[in-house]
């Protein structure tokens, strides 16, 4: 068996300094003492230990939390360790992200270290298939939706499924299961259970809705339209409905000279950075605003060369300004033309003779195409 066993230096050194016999060094030190960890438990739940590396792992039921644990740790007569047996300790930081903490046990003139790890137990189903046909699995709702051709008899299908290892699953992997309406499949793990509800439909899967721009993922460059622009800005208010990270700002004048101040100040997605969603399958678009200033904001949609105009609005509502709010933009039924060139004004106003509005920083964010339902 592997162990990594610490003479103390502090002592050793002076001993090495004085005499060059490894006899009279063995017979100052004492190492007899045992250091081994001989059971860690938090919450009657004992850990694993690994002797050959020096490590412990315990894996507490689902939901259990990772801070402010107090493990009942055993040793040897005449050991000790650190931290304390019995003492309170965080095993993830208050973001939620895992931490390893290091415990050390003395016995006489030897010590011994072991990483501690903690976590709950986590299981999840990581595929769903019918025949060659795969589900869409959600993590977070724990949902699993799967379309099959009209026609398919839905009461005896035999789905297979990839899952957690050690899990036990029910109903089993490829025996039949009646569809007519939504089934739960559970994952039994470590003394926990995870449901995910599976819902078989019958038709065309529909389309994705289509992230245009979110500032993280897909982060195309705007161009600036009579206006000061930054791309990737740092979002102003990350405690309401938009957390994204960043976002696009623009400073809205009054200027006459620079047209500052003129309705279709803002930004485009252009040239380059153009798009190509199809009407037919996409039918509106939602974008994330933030201002101070009530009022329209604007969309102006366009094929290559700036052809085929259509300009949707929708109003920022003066219940909450300075908050992110989400505007929906229907496109027009009767479009037929791609979608190419996407201008966004954030606040469509003549704001040159408006005694009202005063030059102001203006956000927008999460500009996405939803499809036809």
């Amino acid at each position: 068996m592997k162990k990594i066993i610490y003479y103390f230096l502090l002592i050793l050194s002076p001993v090495i300094a004085l005499s060059s016999c490894n006899d009279e060094v063995k017979s100052i030190l004492d190492t007899t003492g045992d250091v081994n960890i001989h059971s860690f438990t938090i919450n009657g739940v004992e850990g694993t230990i690994n002797a050959d590396n020096s490590t412990i792992s315990v894996i507490l039921p689902a939901g259990a939390a990772l801070t402010g644990l107090s493990p009942v740790v055993v040793l040897a007569d005449g050991a000790e360790v650190t931290p304390n047996n019995g003492e309170a300790v965080n095993f993830a930081d208050n973001k939620g992200n895992l931490l390893t903490v290091t415990y050390i046990v003395k016995n006489k003139d030897l010590y011994q270290k072991y990483n501690v790890s903690v976590d709950v137990a986590r299981a999840k189903i990581t595929k769903f298939k019918i025949g060659s046909v795969e589900g869409d699995i959600d993590d977070v709702t724990k949902k699993i939706a799967l379309y099959l051709p009209v026609g398919t008899d839905v009461t005896a299908l035999y789905p297979v499924l990839e899952y957690t290892s050690g899990a036990i699953l029910t109903p089993a992997s490829g025996t039949a299961v009646d569809f007519t309406n939504p089934v739960n499949f559970s994952l039994n793990y470590l003394g926990s259970t995870f449901t995910y509800e599976v819902t078989v439909k019958l038709g065309e899967k529909p389309k994705p809705i289509l992230i245009v721009y979110d500032g993280e993922t897909v982060s195309p460059t705007w161009g600036s339209l009579a206006s000061t622009l930054n791309n990737g800005y740092v979002n102003p208010k990350t405690d309401g409905i938009n957390t994204t990270s960043t976002c696009i700002s623009m400073m809205r004048t009054k200027a006459a000279s620079d047209d500052g101040g003129r309705p279709w100040s803002g930004g485009a997605l252009w040239n380059e950075n153009k798009v190509n969603i199809d009407p037919a399958v996409y039918n509106k678009f939602t974008l994330m605003v933030l201002k101070t200033t009530a009022g329209d904001v604007q969309l102006e949609i366009q094929s290559n060369g700036e052809q085929n105009k259509d300009w949707l609005k929708a109003n920022y509502s003066a219940d909450a300004l300075g908050q992110w709010q989400e505007l929906t933009f229907t496109i027009p039924a009767g479009r037929t033309a791609i979608i190419n060139n996407i201008l966004v004004a954030p606040h469509v106003i003549d704001a040159v003779n408006d005694p009202n509005f005063s030059s102001q920083m203006m956000y927008w964010d999460q500009l996405r195409a939803h499809p036809k339902q």
